[in-house]
């Protein structure tokens, strides 16, 4: 399975998030970001904090770069629950 991955450090709480995105079917693009450790060793695989589907491959890229830069200088939380809405 091929993806998209990048580590992040959120400069404002100084958590450290993993946004992955992957390809999950012909057609369906999911972008993941999970909370990790100091090692970025996610927490938690099966739950992520956040989850964004998309239907093509530069859409799905372009989201994971957009929350990528946004979630390194914005509060987690709000972030979330912004994308969870829109």
């Amino acid at each position: 399975m091929k993806g998209l991955f990048s580590k992040v450090k959120n400069q404002p709480t100084r958590r450290r998030f993993v946004v992955s995105t992957i390809r999950q079917e012909e057609d369906l693009y999911e972008t993941a970001v999970f909370a990790t450790s100091f090692w970025y060793f996610p927490k938690s695989l099966s739950r992520p904090d956040l989850s964004v589907k998309t239907h093509s491959k530069d859409e799905a890229w372009e989201t994971h770069y957009r929350i990528a830069a946004r979630l390194a200088t914005e509060y987690p939380a709000r972030l979330f629950q912004e994308l969870a809405e829109g």
